[in-house]
């Protein structure tokens, strides 16, 4: 889960703050009318319910997501609509001597940058003014379906497209991939329907996807992604019939498995395996799920509100196109 920032919190912290401000000015403006309840600013406890459900949410739906940036995550300035990695192509030779004059070529590395957009995910939701009175005498109790609707589905399209990426997000020609259809990754099919299949057969199929990774010089151990209904019959169901092993147990002791993850925004059938490393991947993290209240003018305007994000996961890969991503599906 993306932490925010301390220049976050303080562009979160000042937007609330002017919207409150500019309740108050309305009050000194309106304060003789019967309906002054319109110029009230929402109350502290209220941002904090929401950032709470804000964060409830993320826990339930972001499951790839949350888990790349918990150890992945770059803070980014919130107007850098693109960030580039850097490509380094071989150079030089190396001088084996007994007296340790080089007479090596002596040259520079080629480099080129390969860049990721930051895309803004947002939604909005409101409620009438006549509601936020009614709100008022119940303690302010102005939950909506409208705005856990919101969260849920800024939620879930990060999720999206993370996996597999935002096919109208395009920035000087640079798109915007995902773990799924980068087009780099190394791919293979899975001769197997994995909700019904054996323990021996999962372990085939996941030996098969990190060997994918060894072919590209990745060997360290990674992180398996795999669809939640797939990950559930693995770790409720027995390698063999009468073993008391369940499959989970015998896909984790293979040698090169660093973590097994389900999600279920994962296709079935699907394994998804990560280097978790920043050379092969990172979390771009612009802006965390926040809610930013929208400015109002008169006593009669909605109360509107924009759940937002921005943030985008970065797939890197060397000047040799080798990656530290493999799917088989």
């Amino acid at each position: 889960m993306l932490r925010f920032t301390e220049e976050q919190i303080l562009f979160i912290n000042e937007t609330r703050k002017a919207h409150g401000n500019s309740h108050a000015a309305m009050q000194a403006t309106h304060g003789s009318q019967i309906i002054i309840g319109n110029a009230a600013p929402l109350p502290k406890d209220v941002w904090a319910t929401w950032d709470r459900d804000a964060i409830e949410i993320q826990r339930d739906v972001l499951s790839v997501f949350n888990d790349l940036s918990s150890s992945l995550s770059k803070p980014m300035p919130i107007g850098k609509m693109l960030h580039y990695f850097q490509q380094a192509g071989d150079s030089g030779e190396v001088n084996v001597s007994l007296d340790g004059r080089s007479e090596a070529r002596t040259d520079q590395p080629e480099y080129t940058y390969v860049g990721t957009p930051i895309p803004f995910y947002d939604t909005t939701f409101k409620f009438g003014w006549r509601q936020m009175l009614a709100a008022q005498s119940e303690g302010y109790s102005i939950d909506t379906p409208a705005r856990a609707n919101g969260l849920r589905k800024i939620a879930e399209k990060m999720e999206d497209v993370t996996l597999n990426g935002e096919s109208k997000i395009v920035v000087s020609g640079m798109p915007l991939y995902g773990l799924l259809n980068h087009p780099n990754r190394n791919t293979r099919s899975t001769g197997s329907t994995l909700a019904t299949t054996t323990g021996a057969n999962w372990v085939t199929e996941i030996v098969a996807t990190l060997k994918l990774l060894h072919v590209d010089n990745f060997r360290s151990p990674a992180t398996i992604y795999l669809n939640w209904d797939d990950w559930f019959y693995a770790t409720s169901t027995e390698y063999t019939a009468g073993y008391p092993k369940k499959i989970i147990q015998s896909l984790m002791e293979i040698p090169g498995v660093g973590a097994i993850v389900p999600a279920s925004k994962v296709p079935a059938n699907t394994i998804i395996a990560l280097i978790k490393r920043r050379d092969v991947a990172e979390v771009l993290n612009s802006m965390p799920i926040t809610t930013l209240p929208r400015f109002r003018a008169n006593l009669e305007d909605d109360y509107v509100f924009k759940i937002m994000a921005a943030t985008a996961l970065e797939l890197k890969y060397d000047a040799n196109g080798q990656m530290g991503l493999a799917v088989s599906s």
